[in-house]
């Protein structure tokens, strides 16, 4: 509520009364999976201030709330009757370090402005080394993985182009953030668990932004609120464009 986005998003209501121990019964939402470019024209004119909404939510959830939503899966938000955006399923969640939240800050800068050994500096400041870590290399595994990464992401436009909708690959998804570990731990880096779950989740919506708004740039543009807490970005108005695991690992 204080940071206006109750209009935006919305989470199931659980009931008490109906529930037991092992039963948890919940408010059903009615809505389309974020990957159905054409439902979601049906209940939102802007899908892509609707995706706005979406990670501006889960943006400001890491931020400023004990825990955020560690599985953000097509099957986990959905594009409501009302435009809102629904998020279920909080059965994995996560927590952010104030270490983490500042090499993440850190990191979006360099990568909006495409500088690897920016991102390298950043990554390094977050992780437990166990030798130094030669940054420079660093930096060239990691522009290498970014070609990677751009070259997945076309093959979500172009799915988009032709059907309507697309299909966000969690096979693909866990194996680029398996990809991230293996390059920071062959640099003689090892990140921390929660760093693995930001990435995970910021990979889904990137896929979530190849479909719905495939010129916004998430990196840079000032509606959209930074992960690490430097005050980037500003909650969208409410209207009709839309809202610790504690054994999780990196790999």
């Amino acid at each position: 509520t204080e940071n206006g986005l109750d209009g935006v998003a919305a989470a199931p209501k659980p009931y008490p009364a109906a529930s037991a121990r092992r039963v948890l019964t919940m408010e059903r939402l009615r809505g389309v999976a974020m990957v159905d470019l054409e439902g979601i024209r049906k209940f939102s004119d802007e899908p892509e201030m609707t995706l706005v909404s979406a990670l501006n939510v889960w943006s400001l959830s890491v931020q400023r709330c004990d825990f955020f939503h560690a599985d953000v899966h097509a099957g986990n938000l959905l594009v409501l009757e009302d435009g809102r955006v629904g998020f279920l399923d909080f059965g994995i969640v996560g927590r952010m370090p104030a270490k983490v939240s500042a090499a993440v800050d850190a990191l979006s800068v360099a990568l909006a402005e495409g500088d690897a050994r920016g991102m390298a500096r950043a990554l390094i400041s977050m992780g437990a080394t166990v030798d130094e870590v030669d940054e420079a290399s660093f930096a060239k595994d990691i522009q290498k993985l970014l070609v990677r990464l751009g070259n997945a992401a076309v093959d979500v436009v172009e799915e988009a182009a032709e059907r309507g909708t697309a299909t966000v690959d969690e096979a693909q998804i866990q194996d680029i953030v398996l990809d991230i570990a293996q390059v920071a731990g062959n640099n003689g880096l090892k990140l921390p668990r929660e760093f693995g779950l930001l990435i995970k989740q910021a990979l889904y919506f990137d896929r979530y932004q190849k479909l719905l708004a495939p010129d916004l740039d998430m990196a840079s543009d000032p509606r959209i609120a930074s992960l690490g807490g430097s005050g980037k970005g500003a909650a969208p108005a409410a209207g009709k464009a839309p809202t610790d695991v504690v054994d999780a690992e990196l790999v």
